[in-house]
């Protein structure tokens, strides 16, 4: 594996924290109806970032595993439509990237799936941070609305989706080429993932227009939105492999899990007003004050003190 650079992987978290937090922004001022035609588009986008870094990275082949996460990530994102019209983009981001902070970390800390098991060297301060940032979305009480929405029998649906979308790239663990001698890292495996994502689409995408006998939704206004939110996605992908690579998932997975949900719940307040009332805007801001600290814990236990 290539040498780390600290510097490097915080500037690729920050970067792909701003594109993550707000890649769905130009599709929310269009009818995006049941979000099927979106998601095909946003995979589309991807797949053209995916291609201009397969050239910058000595066109490796493809990674079947990697494809999977592809996968996992297409089936959670042709439902991100329904999860932001029934409980918004900020607490629909906001409780997704809670499930993906858990899951990244417990993969990573512990060598789950195969994946090399990663120790900081503060681990208390670790895991600190990791319980302090899921606390953060406790104190992100929006409305009550959204317990009603998540309890509610027709939104079951919701919360799988939840813990599918954004555990979309549970750490892989790059090993030594046996065929040409290189190294694997986590970018290696950048255009695998957004090729299965767009096969998986495609597939979403076919099985709805049968169902729909040729006549799924459309909107013509989305097609440049949604192919501008893919090539956003992508990119930001890219610098999540990247932030993996050089600061190791333990630390990479809860601070790319829970930033990016901040952003998000910014645009949702300042641009579209999802989130009212003094109170709500406030609790929101607590949380996210929450989860600034365990970020800052999160990030400083990669880092030998003493």
């Amino acid at each position: 594996m290539s040498e780390q650079n600290t510097a490097f992987g915080l500037i690729s978290a920050t970067l792909a924290t701003a594109l993550y937090g707000s890649c769905y922004v130009p599709v929310r001022w269009f009818e995006a109806g049941d979000g099927m035609y979106f998601q095909w588009l946003m995979c589309i986008g991807q797949l053209l970032a995916g291609v201009g870094f397969l050239a910058l990275t000595d066109w490796p082949p493809i990674y079947p595993l990697a494809m999977l996460g592809g996968m996992f990530f297409a089936v959670g994102n042709a439902l991100t439509i329904t999860i932001m019209d029934g409980i918004g983009m900020a607490v629909g981001s906001l409780l997704w990237n809670t499930v993906t902070c858990v899951i990244g970390w417990a993969v990573s800390r512990f060598g789950l799936f195969g994946s090399l098991k990663k120790v900081p060297y503060d681990n208390v301060m670790n895991i600190i941070g990791v319980i302090v940032v899921c606390v953060g979305i406790a104190m992100k009480r929006v409305t009550n609305r959204l317990l009603v929405l998540l309890t509610s029998p027709p939104n079951c649906l919701l919360r799988l989706c939840c813990c599918i979308v954004k555990s979309r790239c549970s750490p892989l663990a790059p090993k030594k080429s046996e065929t040409g001698g290189g190294s694997l890292t986590y970018t290696t495996f950048f255009f695998s993932f957004c090729l299965g994502a767009l096969v998986t689409s495609t597939i979403i995408f076919s099985c709805y227009s049968v169902y729909r006998r040729n006549r799924p939704f459309i909107n013509p206004e989305l097609t440049a939105p949604s192919l501008l939110s893919g090539l956003m996605y992508g990119t930001a992908t890219c610098f999540f492999f990247s932030a993996n690579q050089h600061l190791d998932p333990i630390v990479a997975y809860p601070i790319l899990a829970k930033a990016p949900g901040i952003v998000c719940a910014l645009w949702a307040i300042l641009l579209f007003k999802e989130i009212k009332g003094r109170w709500d805007v406030l609790h929101l801001f607590a949380g996210i004050c929450v989860t600034l600290i365990g970020i800052t814990l999160i990030t400083v236990s990669k880092v030998k003190l003493f």
